[in-house]
């Protein structure tokens, strides 16, 4: 397992950094030393500062989530968290990593382990619930302004359609958990013998754990999931937001919309590229949709400084968060 996340942590630095480099390469100009010489420090320091402000939010939300499943978790340790969840996501393949990680850690925070799964489960729910609206919006009322073009309008529509059936398909397991233990109902008998049958049955109990957890954070009311959604629109807005603030950091004024709609589109795309990261094909892709928004003078530069804050920083940061993860206090065995 630490040679797994090994490797993926090296493949996706390479990837990344080597894209990067070729696309600044492929990129630079006379025009981009005049461009450099239009930097405005305060938007970049701007851009920086809606980075700790969105991992801020995801860590309210994040706790928010375990203590309305019984546990005990600080803002603080909510931010961790997260930290900890991203670096999982950003060095396993298709993010892979991210929910056993969060289900791990909500685990030593103090839930069972059936519980910590539901709550993990509910958090991503609701992140798929704000996406989903994000896609409504784009294909129902934005769809003239954002300005797609072919190739990401193809992308968009997509992505969007297998992201809305996926979404259907975690709602079932949200809304309706008995289908769970439905399924390892249906199981042939021969499988409950032996070291497999002992298998079936610990995931039985976990399922059985898996309902409770759910039964408990939906009882706390809908005003408890208001705030788990509006937390979670709040850190995507923060998130998107980075992308114009950023460029004008880096002296381009453009449309926030032409950015973020594009940035949308890309980010739906992410679970389905298989490098750890999505490292070198999201920089290839952002060269592509950006390709006639920015100036080509500074499309290399501000690919680079998108994932230097967006990845390379939260690599950095998730690696020291996970230690600090491992190291902390385990209250799993607590009730």
């Amino acid at each position: 397992m630490r040679s797994n996340w090994r490797r993926g942590l090296g493949v996706s630095l390479t990837l990344s950094i080597l894209v990067s480099l070729g696309l600044i390469w492929t990129t630079f100009n006379p025009e981009t030393l005049e461009n450099l010489g239009m930097l405005e420090p305060r938007f970049l320091v701007l851009a920086l500062a809606l980075l700790f402000a969105a991992i801020s939010v995801e860590g309210r939300r994040i706790s928010l989530v375990a203590n309305a499943s019984g546990g005990n978790v600080s803002w603080l340790r909510g931010c961790l968290i997260f930290l900890s969840v991203t670096f999982a996501n950003l060095v396993t393949p298709m993010g892979m990593g991210e929910l056993p990680a969060l289900t791990y850690l909500f685990s030593r925070a103090g839930l069972k382990l059936g519980v910590a799964l539901a709550a993990a489960i509910v958090r991503n729910f609701v992140t798929k619930l704000v996406f989903f609206a994000g896609i409504i919006w784009l294909f129902g009322f934005a769809r003239g302004r954002v300005q797609f073009g072919p190739v990401t309008g193809d992308l968009f529509t997509g992505v969007a359609l297998v992201f809305a059936a996926t979404t259907v398909v975690n709602a079932a397991y949200v809304l309706f958990p008995k289908l769970v233990q439905g399924l390892f109902a249906k199981l042939p008998q021969g499988l409950r013998r032996g070291a497999l049958g002992r298998w079936q049955q610990r995931l039985e109990l976990e399922a059985i754990e898996f309902d409770k957890g759910l039964k408990l954070m939906w009882g706390r009311g809908p005003f408890l999931l208001l705030r788990v959604g509006l937390l979670s629109f709040l850190y995507w807005a923060i998130w998107f937001s980075m992308l114009p603030v950023l460029a004008r950091g880096l002296g381009v004024v453009i449309d926030p919309a032409l950015l973020i709609s594009r940035q949308f589109a890309l980010t739906l795309a992410l679970p389905f590229i298989p490098m750890p990261g999505a490292s070198g094909a999201l920089e290839l892709a952002m060269a592509g949709v950006y390709q006639g928004v920015l100036p080509t003078a500074v499309l290399g530069i501000f690919i680079l400084c998108w994932r230097l804050i967006t990845y390379y920083l939260l690599l950095l940061l998730g690696a020291l968060a996970a230690l600090g993860s491992l190291w902390g206090k385990d209250k799993s065995g607590q009730e």
